[in-house]
């Protein structure tokens, strides 16, 4: 388990923080479906195109700091560590801290 591996503290740390953004943007975008409603043209990082520019403006504000973070998680691996094992550590990070719709995502059984 890479979770427990001192040598990635720093990308763990960054992958922490890109899920708990995902879980932020999840868990707005369903509070603004079941207040504004699950209609309308779907746009990418802002979940609907009806829904008011500030409630569009903080999901694409979540979204790219998911981005944001997640890189700096992949910048911050150790020399020489494959790009599959970083993946794998987000991956461990998503199914012990949960996830949402952007990010890393769950190990699926």
């Amino acid at each position: 388990m890479l979770l427990n591996d001192p040598r990635f503290i720093g990308s763990k740390a960054f992958f922490e923080l890109a899920c708990a953004a995902s879980r932020a943007h999840s868990a707005l975008a369903a509070e603004s479906l079941a207040a504004f409603g699950d209609h309308g043209a779907q746009i990418s990082g802002c979940v609907r195109d009806h829904f008011p520019e500030n409630v569009k403006n903080e999901l694409r504000y979540w979204a790219r700091e998911v981005s944001r973070l997640s890189d700096l998680a992949h910048k911050n691996r150790p020399t020489r560590t494959h790009r599959s094992t970083i993946i794998r550590l987000g991956r461990e990070v998503a199914t012990r801290n949960g996830s949402g719709f952007y990010g890393p995502q769950p190990i699926r059984a």
